[in-house]
């Protein structure tokens, strides 16, 4: 018995050992789809896959902060390997002209801004839309000074607070994270209006912006909305 199963692992060892380079070749090779090809069917065609993978909408600022590029993309994973461009690719005209005052509404974004909020009168001095890659998280009709539409996003900014000193002045307390950075419009010129830091359209251009994400994201509940918003041009004094 003991005999029979040495003669087994011998035969184990040497059956292993012969088809370790085969092993290691196999690994080290790149996936060939071509080895695959008895498998029924056939690839899907763009149509297809969009309407498997759902789309995205991704939208860039450029420096100067006059214009928004948004790219409606039909399929993510296609457009990424560049097989397949935006089915849409819109420019539109945009400011981040920011109001030069102390009065401005604070939306605190921590533990400490919410602490101080709580226990005194304060306000900011806005910033521009902060720099990052943030998410649209509502599309939502404002019939307001800002509508038609409201486009929010997940950005975090970084504004100096002031605190009511009791005697009709404030004083500032340091700089603390802040919220509601979102896109709108504005009754004023859109040459001349100005913002706390969001980013202001013209109205037309808000509303189609809007049925854009809408639409996008009645087709694909899961669709990716971003804005990435890169730092603002310097000017240098001469």
């Amino acid at each position: 018995m003991r005999t029979n199963t040495a003669i087994f692992i011998a035969v184990c060892l040497l059956v292993g050992a012969a088809l370790q380079p085969f092993a290691l070749e196999q690994k080290s090779e790149a996936f060939d789809p071509a080895l695959w090809s008895f498998m029924p069917g056939k690839p899907l065609c763009r149509d297809e896959c969009a309407a498997v993978v759902g789309g995205d909408v991704r939208m860039s600022l450029n420096q100067d902060r006059t214009k928004l590029t948004v790219n409606v993309i039909d399929n993510e994973y296609e457009a990424r390997l560049g097989r397949i461009p935006p089915k849409q690719v819109l420019e539109l005209d945009v400011h981040n002209r920011i109001v030069n005052t102390t009065q401005a509404p604070f939306m605190p974004a921590s533990a400490d801004g919410r602490m101080l909020a709580a226990f005194a009168s304060v306000t900011t001095k806005p910033s521009q839309f902060p720099e990052g890659y943030w998410t649209i998280t509502a599309v939502k009709p404002r019939d307001d000074k800002y509508g038609p539409y409201m486009l929010s996003t997940n950005a975090v900014g970084r504004v100096e607070v002031y605190v009511n000193d009791g005697l009709d002045g404030y004083m500032p307390v340091g700089m603390y994270s802040d919220l509601g950075y979102a896109l709108h419009s504005n009754t004023n010129p859109f040459s001349v209006s100005k913002t706390y830091g969001c980013l202001i359209l013209k109205q037309d251009d808000v509303a189609m912006l809007a049925g854009i994400l809408r639409q996008d994201r009645a087709e694909n509940a899961g669709a990716v909305q971003k804005i990435l918003v890169r730092s603002p041009g310097r000017i240098f004094d001469r």
